[in-house]
């Protein structure tokens, strides 16, 4: 029973991330131009590293979610928007949406840990398991 109830939490914790992003996403389609400044030759690979970290849960370890969440956060600027100053709306979010998947990452990372915590070395976790294990009747 407490390890379903855990397992619905976590599921119900990744329905609100996964309904919460969808919120974050408009419909209007803009045209994307590629360029890259020259210190940020491997940005892109990063970032698609990212992306695909933040939307499959478990796809990558905590440390290496925790080190693209940070390239996230220091990155400066946009990348795929260029400085046309005509667009300063879609500049802005191209980098809100860039820290919303650090923050992302950085979420999944800490629950993550905690969930390694509570499997492994949870006093309340392994009491719970041993009263099940001793009166398997109340379950």
């Amino acid at each position: 029973d407490f390890l379903q109830n855990t397992m619905k939490t976590f599921l119900s914790f990744i329905t609100i991330l996964n309904s919460s992003a969808a919120f974050n996403v408009q419909s209007i389609r803009f045209s994307r131009q590629l360029t890259p400044l020259m210190n940020h030759h491997h940005g892109l690979e990063s970032f698609e590293r990212a992306v695909e970290c933040a939307e499959k849960f478990g796809a990558c370890d905590i440390e290496q979610m925790e080190e693209l969440a940070k390239e996230l956060e220091e990155f400066r600027g946009a990348y795929f928007e260029n400085s046309d100053a005509s667009k300063p709306s879609m500049m802005q979010k191209e980098v809100h949406d860039r820290k919303d998947v650090a923050e992302v990452l950085r979420l999944q990372s800490e629950l993550r840990r905690r969930m390694d915590y509570l499997n492994g070395a949870s006093l309340f976790t392994k009491e719970v398991h041993d009263m099940e294990d001793a009166y398997p009747e109340h379950q």
